[in-house]
C-alpha cells in the first residue's frame, strides 16, 4: 500500500534523497586518497583511523543540506534516510563502502 505523506518534512524526503544520491555519485570513482582529502577539506577534520570515516563522511554528505528533520546514517546497506516510521535506503559507491570500512 502507497502510504501518503503526512506532513510537510514527509515531501522534502525527495529532494533530499536526490541531493544526497548527486552527492554519493560525485564520490564515485575516487581514490582513497581523494576521499580522504574531500572529506578533510569539507569537515575540517582529518579522521585519525576507520573509525573515524563513517561520522565524517556523513558529515561531508549532510553539510549545507536542509535536512528537514530527517536524519541520515549508515546501515550495512548503505545510506538511510529516516523520519518517524519512513526511511529509504541509498546505495553507496564500492569504493567509499572500502574507504568506510565496508569493503
Amino acid at each position: 500500500m502507497t502510504t501518503l505523506p503526512r506532513d510537510i518534512s514527509d515531501l522534502y524526503m525527495s529532494p533530499l534523497a536526490l541531493e544526497l544520491d548527486r552527492r554519493l555519485e560525485q564520490l564515485e570513482g575516487l581514490t582513497e586518497a581523494e576521499l580522504e582529502f574531500e572529506v578533510t577539506l569539507t569537515t575540517d577534520r582529518q579522521p585519525h583511523d576507520v573509525a573515524d570515516r563513517p561520522a565524517l563522511v556523513l558529515a561531508m554528505l549532510t553539510r549545507a543540506l536542509a535536512t528537514h528533520g530527517w536524519k541520515a546514517s549508515w546501515v550495512p546497506r548503505g545510506l538511510r534516510v529516516s523520519h518517524a516510521n519512513h526511511h529509504l535506503v541509498l546505495g553507496v559507491p564500492p569504493n567509499v563502502r572500502a574507504y568506510l570500512g565496508n569493503g
